[in-house]
Protein backbone atom coordinates (compact mmCIF):
# COMPACT_ATOMS: atom_id res chain seq x y z
CA UNK A 1 0.00 0.00 0.00
CA UNK A 2 1.33 3.44 -0.91
CA UNK A 3 2.14 5.65 2.04
CA UNK A 4 -0.15 8.68 2.29
CA UNK A 5 1.72 11.79 1.21
CA UNK A 6 0.30 15.19 2.18
CA UNK A 7 2.01 17.00 -0.68
CA UNK A 8 3.37 15.73 -3.98
CA UNK A 9 4.91 17.99 -6.62
CA UNK A 10 5.36 16.47 -10.07
CA UNK A 11 7.42 17.97 -12.88
CA UNK A 12 6.56 21.56 -11.93
CA UNK A 13 7.56 24.23 -14.42
CA UNK A 14 7.12 27.92 -13.62
CA UNK A 15 8.10 30.86 -15.78
CA UNK A 16 8.07 34.64 -15.53
CA UNK A 17 7.40 35.97 -19.02
CA UNK A 18 9.40 33.55 -21.19
CA UNK A 19 12.13 32.71 -18.68
CA UNK A 20 11.82 29.39 -16.87
CA UNK A 21 12.45 29.69 -13.13
CA UNK A 22 11.54 26.14 -12.14
CA UNK A 23 12.49 23.42 -14.59
CA UNK A 24 10.54 20.26 -13.83
CA UNK A 25 10.71 20.15 -10.03
CA UNK A 26 9.40 17.00 -8.31
CA UNK A 27 9.34 16.39 -4.55
CA UNK A 28 7.29 14.78 -1.77
CA UNK A 29 6.56 16.10 1.71
CA UNK A 30 5.70 13.29 4.11
CA UNK A 31 3.38 13.40 7.14
CA UNK A 32 5.07 13.82 10.51
CA UNK A 33 8.35 14.84 8.88
CA UNK A 34 10.44 17.96 8.41
CA UNK A 35 11.35 18.17 4.74
CA UNK A 36 13.89 20.84 3.91
CA UNK A 37 14.71 22.69 0.71
CA UNK A 38 18.25 24.03 0.44
CA UNK A 39 19.52 26.44 -2.16
CA UNK A 40 21.30 29.75 -2.65
CA UNK A 41 19.65 33.06 -3.47
CA UNK A 42 18.13 32.96 -6.96
CA UNK A 43 17.78 29.16 -7.01
CA UNK A 44 13.99 29.36 -7.29
CA UNK A 45 12.99 28.58 -3.69
CA UNK A 46 10.58 31.52 -3.31
CA UNK A 47 9.00 30.79 -6.69
CA UNK A 48 8.34 27.20 -5.59
CA UNK A 49 6.68 28.41 -2.39
CA UNK A 50 4.53 30.88 -4.34
CA UNK A 51 3.36 28.03 -6.58
CA UNK A 52 2.55 25.77 -3.63
CA UNK A 53 0.31 28.43 -2.04
CA UNK A 54 -1.39 29.49 -5.29
CA UNK A 55 0.29 32.88 -5.82
CA UNK A 56 2.21 31.92 -8.98
CA UNK A 57 0.41 29.37 -11.18
CA UNK A 58 2.77 26.91 -12.90
CA UNK A 59 3.15 26.60 -16.63
CA UNK A 60 2.90 22.82 -16.34
CA UNK A 61 3.14 19.99 -13.83
CA UNK A 62 0.95 19.25 -10.83
CA UNK A 63 0.68 19.79 -7.08
CA UNK A 64 -1.36 17.27 -5.06
CA UNK A 65 -2.21 17.81 -1.40
CA UNK A 66 -4.02 15.16 0.64
CA UNK A 67 -5.33 13.63 -2.57
CA UNK A 68 -6.61 16.93 -3.98
CA UNK A 69 -5.17 18.61 -7.08
CA UNK A 70 -4.35 22.14 -5.91
CA UNK A 71 -2.44 23.18 -9.03
CA UNK A 72 -3.33 26.82 -9.67
CA UNK A 73 -6.02 26.78 -6.95
CA UNK A 74 -6.88 30.12 -5.30
CA UNK A 75 -4.74 30.81 -2.20
CA UNK A 76 -7.67 31.05 0.25
CA UNK A 77 -8.89 27.61 -0.84
CA UNK A 78 -5.40 26.16 -0.31
CA UNK A 79 -5.34 27.64 3.19
CA UNK A 80 -8.74 26.10 3.87
CA UNK A 81 -7.35 22.66 2.94
CA UNK A 82 -4.75 22.97 5.70
CA UNK A 83 -1.61 24.64 4.31
CA UNK A 84 -0.12 27.61 6.15
CA UNK A 85 2.91 29.62 5.04
CA UNK A 86 5.32 31.61 7.22
CA UNK A 87 6.83 34.11 4.76
CA UNK A 88 10.43 35.23 4.62
CA UNK A 89 11.00 38.34 6.71
CA UNK A 90 8.09 37.52 9.06
CA UNK A 91 5.79 40.28 7.68
CA UNK A 92 3.67 41.00 10.71
CA UNK A 93 0.95 43.65 10.67
CA UNK A 94 2.93 46.38 12.48
CA UNK A 95 0.00 48.57 13.62
CA UNK A 96 -2.00 45.66 14.99
CA UNK A 97 -1.29 44.15 18.39
CA UNK A 98 -0.02 40.61 18.92
CA UNK A 99 -3.42 39.03 19.45
CA UNK A 100 -4.93 40.79 16.43
CA UNK A 101 -2.05 39.46 14.31
CA UNK A 102 -2.64 35.93 15.57
CA UNK A 103 -6.37 36.11 14.92
CA UNK A 104 -5.67 36.99 11.28
CA UNK A 105 -4.39 33.42 10.92
CA UNK A 106 -7.84 32.04 11.78
CA UNK A 107 -9.91 34.35 9.57
CA UNK A 108 -11.62 31.40 7.85
CA UNK A 109 -12.64 29.66 11.10
CA UNK A 110 -16.28 30.48 12.03
CA UNK A 111 -16.18 28.91 15.52
CA UNK A 112 -15.19 31.38 18.25
CA UNK A 113 -14.57 28.48 20.64
CA UNK A 114 -12.10 26.82 18.23
CA UNK A 115 -10.32 30.13 17.70
CA UNK A 116 -9.90 30.60 21.46
CA UNK A 117 -8.57 27.03 21.82
CA UNK A 118 -6.03 27.63 19.06
CA UNK A 119 -5.04 30.94 20.62
CA UNK A 120 -4.44 29.21 23.94
CA UNK A 121 -2.20 26.60 22.26
CA UNK A 122 -0.13 29.31 20.55
CA UNK A 123 0.28 31.12 23.87
CA UNK A 124 1.41 27.83 25.45
CA UNK A 125 4.10 27.51 22.74
CA UNK A 126 5.10 31.18 23.02
CA UNK A 127 4.43 32.41 26.59
CA UNK A 128 6.05 35.75 25.72
CA UNK A 129 3.27 36.45 23.24
CA UNK A 130 0.68 35.97 25.98
CA UNK A 131 2.55 38.52 28.09
CA UNK A 132 2.63 40.98 25.18
CA UNK A 133 -0.72 40.23 23.59
CA UNK A 134 -1.66 43.97 23.57
CA UNK A 135 1.67 45.24 22.19
CA UNK A 136 1.85 46.53 18.61
CA UNK A 137 3.73 43.94 16.55
CA UNK A 138 5.76 46.63 14.80
CA UNK A 139 7.42 47.62 18.11
CA UNK A 140 8.65 44.09 18.86
CA UNK A 141 12.13 42.66 18.31
CA UNK A 142 12.89 40.50 15.28
CA UNK A 143 12.77 37.36 17.39
CA UNK A 144 9.40 38.27 18.88
CA UNK A 145 8.01 39.06 15.43
CA UNK A 146 9.18 35.61 14.30
CA UNK A 147 7.12 34.12 17.14
CA UNK A 148 4.08 36.13 16.01
CA UNK A 149 4.53 34.98 12.42
CA UNK A 150 4.83 31.30 13.34
CA UNK A 151 1.93 31.58 15.79
CA UNK A 152 -0.26 33.19 13.14
CA UNK A 153 0.47 30.27 10.81
CA UNK A 154 -0.52 27.78 13.51
CA UNK A 155 -3.86 29.53 14.04
CA UNK A 156 -5.09 27.92 10.81
CA UNK A 157 -4.51 24.51 12.48
CA UNK A 158 -2.54 23.39 9.41
CA UNK A 159 -1.65 19.90 8.31
CA UNK A 160 1.34 21.36 6.45
CA UNK A 161 3.38 24.37 7.56
CA UNK A 162 5.69 25.99 4.98
CA UNK A 163 8.41 28.08 6.65
CA UNK A 164 10.57 30.37 4.51
CA UNK A 165 13.99 31.38 5.91
CA UNK A 166 13.13 31.41 9.64
CA UNK A 167 16.75 32.25 10.57
CA UNK A 168 16.90 35.40 8.46
CA UNK A 169 18.16 38.38 10.46
CA UNK A 170 18.08 36.63 13.83
CA UNK A 171 20.83 36.12 16.39
CA UNK A 172 22.28 32.61 16.76
CA UNK A 173 20.43 32.14 20.07
CA UNK A 174 17.07 33.07 18.53
CA UNK A 175 17.76 30.88 15.51
CA UNK A 176 18.33 27.92 17.84
CA UNK A 177 15.09 28.68 19.68
CA UNK A 178 13.15 28.95 16.40
CA UNK A 179 14.50 25.61 15.21
CA UNK A 180 13.57 24.02 18.56
CA UNK A 181 10.00 25.27 18.09
CA UNK A 182 9.92 23.97 14.51
CA UNK A 183 10.98 20.53 15.71
CA UNK A 184 8.25 20.52 18.38
CA UNK A 185 5.64 21.61 15.81
CA UNK A 186 6.56 18.60 13.68
CA UNK A 187 6.44 16.30 16.72
CA UNK A 188 2.85 17.48 17.31
CA UNK A 189 1.90 15.89 13.95
CA UNK A 190 2.21 18.80 11.52
CA UNK A 191 4.27 18.22 8.38
CA UNK A 192 6.88 20.98 7.90
CA UNK A 193 8.45 22.19 4.66
CA UNK A 194 11.49 24.18 5.78
CA UNK A 195 13.11 26.43 3.16
CA UNK A 196 16.47 27.64 4.46
CA UNK A 197 20.04 28.69 3.72
CA UNK A 198 21.27 27.78 7.21
CA UNK A 199 22.33 24.32 6.10
CA UNK A 200 23.93 22.96 9.27
CA UNK A 201 21.02 23.68 11.60
CA UNK A 202 18.45 22.73 8.98
CA UNK A 203 19.95 19.29 8.37
CA UNK A 204 20.26 18.82 12.13
CA UNK A 205 16.45 18.82 12.52
CA UNK A 206 15.22 17.72 9.06
CA UNK A 207 14.25 14.15 8.20
CA UNK A 208 14.33 14.49 4.40
CA UNK A 209 15.51 17.17 2.02
CA UNK A 210 16.21 18.46 -1.45
CA UNK A 211 18.75 20.82 -2.97
CA UNK A 212 17.51 23.32 -5.57
CA UNK A 213 19.96 24.93 -7.99
CA UNK A 214 19.03 27.15 -10.94
CA UNK A 215 15.44 25.92 -10.84
CA UNK A 216 16.27 22.20 -10.77
CA UNK A 217 16.41 19.60 -7.99
CA UNK A 218 20.05 18.46 -8.02
CA UNK A 219 20.04 16.26 -4.90
CA UNK A 220 17.55 14.62 -2.57
CA UNK A 221 17.35 12.06 0.20
CA UNK A 222 17.46 11.77 3.96
CA UNK A 223 19.21 14.49 5.95
CA UNK A 224 22.06 12.03 6.61
CA UNK A 225 22.41 11.32 2.90
CA UNK A 226 22.51 15.03 2.09
CA UNK A 227 25.17 15.64 4.76
CA UNK A 228 27.29 12.90 3.18
CA UNK A 229 26.69 14.03 -0.42
CA UNK A 230 30.00 15.23 -1.87
CA UNK A 231 28.42 18.03 -3.91
CA UNK A 232 26.44 19.28 -0.93
CA UNK A 233 29.54 19.18 1.27
CA UNK A 234 31.51 21.15 -1.31
CA UNK A 235 28.80 23.76 -1.83
CA UNK A 236 27.74 24.30 1.80
CA UNK A 237 30.39 22.94 4.14
CA UNK A 238 33.56 24.02 2.33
Amino acid sequence: MNKFKPLMVENLRVAYDKADVLCGVSLDILPGKITCLLGSNGAGKTTLIRSLVGLTPPRSGSIQFAGVDITGMAPHKIVRLGISCIPEGRRVFPKMNVEENLLMGAYQEPSAAKIQNRLARVYDIFPRLRERRDQFAGTMSGGEQAMVSIGRGLMNEPRLLIIDEPSLGLSPALVSENFRVIRSICESGIAVFLVEQNVRQTLAIAHEGYVLSQGCIVAGGTAKELKENADVQKAYFG
